[in-house]
């Protein structure tokens, strides 16, 4: 079966406690220059939004596609894309050609990392204080994302009823306009 992580940026606060632990478990240091989730940061009207960002396990990927050493497979119980340091050349085509920017070139290692979920347990979810982030099977993704919808419609509507209603005096005959 399928996993994804689901990200619900509404609720990110930006703490990046996913990136630090992403690091630490994977690279073995708190460096989030290395994470494999990274949080995307802009200011809209004076206001921070935050947007985690990571492989999202897409069901044709163009990484694994472009990939000219075949380096880019499945993990076949996690449903997780994984990366062959032994075939990877670090030659970035996975990097050009992944819609999110969730591979790239580890600098250090000179090899393409991405997300490969923690092996079915990822630690950027455990230590998302704000819920954020969840690991859910790949089906039930759409189940979650049409409720996710559905409530912002439903809160749109209830904002709309709550917002006073301004009325336009009728016009009289022999007002000029």
């Amino acid at each position: 079966m399928n996993y994804v992580i689901i990200i619900d940026a509404d609720i990110c606060s930006g703490c990046q406690m996913c990136e630090v632990a992403c690091s630490l478990r994977n690279m073995g240091e708190c460096n989030p220059e290395r994470s494999r989730i990274r949080v995307v940061k802009s200011q809209q009207d004076g206001q921070l939004e935050f947007v985690p960002s990571t492989c999202m396990q897409c069901e044709t990927a163009m990484c694994e596609l472009v990939c000219p050493a075949n380096a880019i497979s499945r993990d076949p119980e996690t449903g997780a894309r994984i990366i062959s340091e032994k075939k990877c050349l670090g030659c970035s085509s996975c990097s050009y050609a992944c819609p999110f920017g969730a591979c790239f070139v580890d600098r250090r290692l000179g090899k393409s990392v991405v997300c490969m979920q923690c092996d079915g347990d990822p630690t950027c979810v455990k230590v998302c204080p704000s819920g954020a982030l969840t690991y859910s099977r790949a089906d039930q993704v759409n189940i979650t994302l049409k409720r996710g919808a559905a409530h912002r419609v439903m809160l749109a509507r209830e904002m709309m009823r709550e917002e006073p209603q301004t009325s336009i005096p009728p016009v009289e005959a022999g007002d000029n306009c």
